[in-house]
């Protein structure tokens, strides 16, 4: 795929923070080789004593992917097709995908054939003329200066004889299928250059004042392996010390000058939510070193076709900013402090649902997010990929249990939010990879007299004298409910859960349970466990001569009526945010909210002794969260008169009538 850079971009940012971009600094390492830009020379790393940058971007979009048959592997063809628009008139030159402009030719040709033809020709004259000339410029100088020497009376005829020729009109238009977003120019001002794409980031980087930069295809060599090797090693070390990180993601795009007018609570306005659903949408937030990368940058940089947003940390400083999956989640997950550091799950709430070329890649990416884990695994291109994924999971599950905090990825209709990239490689249950991990930060208290190992099949035995055994029942409306919910059922209760979240944003919002009824509470509780997971809730338990307020929810991967908790405490920090000027829409972080949740098994075959993880109960929030007792985590084992956010006074209370004779281990496939 090719891409289209406009110089002239408008940002969709609040304020503007050019100022405070370039006098941001990065850490004292160098990568072994960088890019100057001035002239796009390979330098050493030492050179740029004011700092770097680095450049993250989808490796697809950068040329044309070709596949070798012989060995299956694939390479990148730059043809030199990249667009760069010069004097880019803003909402006057259009801005279109390929998709949406070949089914508005359609539309309009069915609704008046005659009047659609000329309505057709209007539209494709320009990029007739524009692909023409991109065709001239690849030719080679003996065709192009041939061409040159026509006259333009002699042109317009050969294009008059071209526009007339249907097949002629169909082969110029599917050109455009090679380009994300292509600019179709009405100004007669603006120009449009064919460049590489190291000329094209080149520009960009030129355009934003950055002196140095770190592209992987220059400072790698990418045909010495041992020094390739190291290199990616040291990819987290690269992207955590720079600047910031220049993403190039060409969806992104504003079309419609009324988004900047259009308020919005988090983003501040429409065009930087359309933005940062365009990133969420990308090719370059789907593959797997994009997530190393943006999760190791301090800063970003996204570069769209014709807009652009400057983004940081909500975690690591104090400059008030937007609220979004980026800010919030992903950037500086590196280099955080110990009261806000990142968890596994929030790295694999994004990771079991990225692509790579090789398999292999997923196993890099996640090995340097989570560098300080690993100082005993090796892995390379020629290691079995099922030995890497079992060394990998090990690792982590023997540092992290917050692993085991997923739950369903399906909607209430059935159908998967997320589609995975983990489903061929027969990785055990409690990786979750069958689910959706929360993506909030989750801290892990285990029970003092739970021990748990991973064996070499992979399974984990868990031994405990504190578990409970509990029936539980499918949500009526939910993925496992009979008859199956519908698709029109299942926007209605989207739009019930976005209601009461609304309601909710009222200071004078009440809702008194005790005098609820079962279905009011259920959505209540829907609410809540999607907010706290990020998963719907597809189960609840309600304890036996319990009330109606002690009912508590469960996602689960699996249907089931009768599941193991385990005394191990998933404790999410979700961050309170507060805006910092009533004017615009910038926040920082002013707390941390606790919501508990329980890991839950199901046996395979009764008596085996064999498990499953399928998901997480979740018994509530603590104690200084909110006035609604029914909510709290010491509602659902009847136990009001407790107040503690102590994980291990928390977990005693929980299971201290639920001390069995002896040992019992679970074996968990």
């Amino acid at each position: 795929m090719y891409i289209t850079y406009c110089r002239n971009q408008k940002s969709v940012d609040l304020e503007d923070r050019t100022d405070y971009r370039l006098s941001l600094t990065g850490g004292d390492y160098r990568p072994t080789w960088l890019v100057r830009v001035s002239d796009w020379e390979k330098v050493p790393g030492t050179e740029a004593v004011d700092g770097y940058h680095t450049i993250s971007y989808c490796w697809e979009q950068s040329g044309e992917v070709v596949k070798n048959e012989t060995n299956e592997e694939y390479s990148l063809v730059d043809n030199g097709k990249h667009c760069i628009v010069e004097d880019f008139k803003l909402f006057e030159d259009s801005i279109l995908q390929w998709e949406d402009f070949y089914n508005a030719l359609i539309d309009i040709q069915e609704v008046d054939k005659e009047v659609g033809e000329r309505k057709i020709r209007k539209i494709i004259n320009p990029i007739k003329k524009r692909i023409t000339k991109m065709k001239m410029m690849l030719h080679n100088k003996e065709e192009h200066q041939e061409d040159n020497q026509k006259n333009d009376e002699e042109k317009d005829k050969e294009d008059a004889s071209k526009v007339a020729s249907d097949n002629h009109e169909e082969e110029y238009l599917m050109d455009f299928k090679d380009y994300v977003l292509f600019c179709v120019p009405q100004s007669k001002t603006t120009r449009i250059r064919y460049v590489t794409y190291e000329e094209l980031l080149q520009q960009v980087c030129k355009d934003f004042q950055v002196e140095y930069v770190w592209y992987d295809k220059v400072c790698i060599d990418q045909k010495d392996n041992k020094a390739k090797s190291k290199e990616i090693k040291q990819m987290h070390k690269i992207y955590q010390n720079g600047r910031y990180t220049i993403a190039m993601i060409p969806e992104a795009a504003v079309i419609d000058p009324k988004d900047f007018e259009h308020k919005v609570f988090a983003t501040g306005h429409k065009a930087q939510d359309r933005l940062t659903n365009c990133v969420w949408e990308s090719c370059w937030f789907k593959r797997s070193w994009t997530l190393e990368e943006v999760m190791m940058a301090r800063r970003i940089l996204i570069v769209g076709t014709n807009t652009n947003m400057f983004q940081n940390s909500l975690h690591t400083n104090d400059v008030p900013t937007t609220i979004d999956f980026l800010s919030s989640t992903l950037l500086d997950f590196g280099g955080r402090t110990e009261q806000n550091k990142g968890s596994v799950n929030q790295a694999l709430a994004y990771a079991h649902f990225r692509t790579s070329t090789k398999p292999h890649d997923m196993i890099y990416a996640l090995k340097n997010t989570f560098y300080h884990m690993f100082d005993g695994m090796e892995i390379s291109y020629s290691t079995n990929i099922k030995t890497a994924f079992n060394d990998f999971y090990r690792h982590v599950v023997t540092n992290d249990l917050s692993i085991l905090c997923f739950g369903s990825n399906l909607r209430f209709d059935g159908d998967a939010r997320l589609k995975s990239t983990m489903d061929s490689y027969n990785l055990p249950s409690w990786t979750g990879v069958s689910g959706s991990h929360a993506d909030s930060y989750v801290s892990t208290t285990l029970h003092s007299q739970l021990k748990y190992h991973i064996d070499d099949t992979m399974w984990m035995y868990i031994t405990t004298k504190h578990y409970w055994k509990i029936p539980v029942k499918p949500y009526d409306h939910g993925c496992y409910s009979f008859p199956k919910t519908s698709r029109v059922e299942n926007a209605f209760y989207a739009e019930k859960i976005d209601r009461i979240n609304r309601d909710r944003c009222h200071k004078d919002y009440t809702n008194d349970l005790t005098t609820a009824n079962k279905h009011a509470i259920l959505l209540e509780w829907i609410v809540n466990i999607n907010a706290v997971t990020g998963c719907y809730m597809t189960h609840y338990h309600q304890p036996q001569d319990g009330l109606l307020t002690q009912i508590r929810p469960l996602t689960l991967t699996e249907d089931c009526e009768e599941c193991i908790i385990l005394p191990i405490l998933l404790e999410s920090h979700t961050e309170i945010c507060i805006q910092r000027d009533e004017k615009v829409s910038n926040f920082t972080i002013g707390r941390y909210d606790h919501d508990y949740c329980l890991p839950v098994l199901r046996e395979c075959t009764e008596g085996t002794g064999r498990y499953k993880a399928i998901g997480v109960y979740y018994i509530g929030e603590g104690n200084k969260i909110s006035d609604q007792p029914t909510f709290q985590w010491n509602h659902c084992i009847g136990r009001d008169d407790i107040f503690t956010d102590d994980p291990k006074k928390i977990l005693s209370s929980l299971f201290e009538n639920d001390d069995h004779d002896t040992l019992k281990e679970f074996i968990i496939e």
